[in-house]
């Protein structure tokens, strides 16, 4: 078993498994979505959905006449 801190909330974490590269994690505490970024030393950041970004820099041609 492996323990680390959230980095939301600063509350305690134990892992059962042997957590993977780009694994997330739901820290049970807050409810904050944490992915490893790191096996050794174990390291957490908040998970991004890439998803997201994408959208948001969508050009649409439409709107060009509103400039």
């Amino acid at each position: 078993m492996q323990k680390i801190f959230c980095i939301d909330c600063d509350e305690q974490i134990t892992l059962s498994a042997r957590p993977k590269l780009g694994q997330r994690i739901v820290c049970p505490h807050c409810g904050t979505e944490l992915e490893v970024i790191g096996v050794d030393p174990l390291e957490l950041d908040w998970a991004y959905d890439m998803s997201w970004d994408e959208d948001e820099d969508e050009y649409d041609d439409e709107d060009e006449d509103d400039w």
